[in-house]
């Protein structure tokens, strides 16, 4: 008689990394609400912005120097991650740009839509194979978008003209498909690399990224004289000037873990995985718009804020058919042979 074989144990760590990286990415949503609350209580500054959701990447010097497996990866490996850095830097461009003229609630359920964006550039690059589950949730999630572009301007922030919040709209929906460019890339990139999945390599390829997009941020604050600006916008900031400099520094930290989760999550699942993810911050965003931003909740956004639900459901549900499948599959084949 056959002896059994014994199972891999690599999915207890892999969902133990997956779970800790998903939750940074959750606790960093508080980054979006400071980014807002920056801009509503006097703060006009779109490179500075970027440079908040970007430039805390000296915090992970700190966990990277007790890492006994560091500098693991290949030079190649970090000027592609130093581009992908530059990518990154414009993304949050976009997205600083779009949370200065749309409310948070709008901004969130225009960048869930980086899932659908991911679907394909994730179907081209790395060939990501499509449950029904899988494209139900891309189809809802775009529809999402569309619902909500439908009552565009109901909600428009008072003072502000309808160009600006209508470029505000395009500007989130070009956040939500470079994104989905970047976290598609960043998974071939890791695929074509060979690179060992693990904390320090996630950390040191978020390192490489945050480095790079930094330069970016501060030329483009150079050349748009942020730094002259700053003690202005602090002397004249709604909650004070002391308010003001805790939410830049707080909305750093709060991006870095974001940062982190993202690239965490990529390395340890997929780039889906993370799009996914990455929505599901999309319910808590929109409770903490209405908490602390006393922003409106429309009868079209609880439409589209549904329709996305409903698709983070029907992936979540066609991950765990996937997974049992594979998990029954495993256990057949351990079956002992007589």
């Amino acid at each position: 008689m056959a002896t059994t074989q014994e199972a891999p144990r690599s999915g207890t760590t892999l969902s133990l990394f997956t779970l800790v990286h998903a939750l940074f990415l959750m606790i960093g949503s508080g980054g979006s609400l400071l980014l807002r609350v920056y801009f509503t209580h006097g703060g006009s500054r779109l490179w500075l912005s970027s440079f908040l959701q970007i430039a805390a990447w000296p915090l992970l010097l700190l966990p990277l120097s007790f890492s006994s497996k560091r500098l693991q990866l290949s030079l190649s490996i970090y000027l592609v991650f130093a581009f992908l850095g530059l990518l990154f830097a414009l993304d949050c461009y976009l997205y600083a740009f779009a949370s200065a003229f749309l409310p948070l609630s709008t901004s969130s359920l225009l960048i869930s839509s980086q899932l659908a964006f991911t679907a394909v550039f994730a179907f081209l690059l790395v060939r990501q194979r499509f449950t029904p589950y899988s494209f139900n949730a891309v189809v809802l999630l775009t529809l999402g978008p569309v619902v909500l572009s439908m009552g565009a301007g109901s909600d428009r922030p008072e003072g502000e003209s309808k160009g600006k919040y209508i470029l505000g709209f395009a500007m989130a929906v070009a956040a939500a498909a470079l994104a989905g460019l970047i976290f598609a890339l960043m998974e071939l990139a890791m695929r074509r690399g060979k690179v060992v999945r693990t904390y320090a390599a996630a950390m040191e390829m978020q390192l490489a990224m945050g480095i790079a997009g930094t330069v970016l941020c501060l030329i483009g604050m150079i050349i748009n004289k942020d730094f002259q600006v700053i003690p202005r916008e602090a002397r004249e900031f709604g909650l004070g000037k002391m308010k003001y400099y805790m939410v830049l520094i707080w909305d750093a930290v709060f991006w870095q873990l974001v940062n982190i989760g993202l690239v965490g999550l990529v390395s340890g699942a997929s780039s889906l995985f993370v799009a996914m993810m990455a929505a599901l911050q999309l319910p808590l965003l929109e409770v903490l718009s209405v908490i602390f931003l006393r922003e409106k909740f429309s009868g079209i956004k609880g439409i589209s804020l549904i329709l996305s639900l409903w698709g983070f459901v029907s992936y979540l549900y066609g991950e765990k058919k996937q997974s049992d499948k594979a998990k029954k599959a495993v256990q057949q084949e351990l079956v002992p042979v007589a």
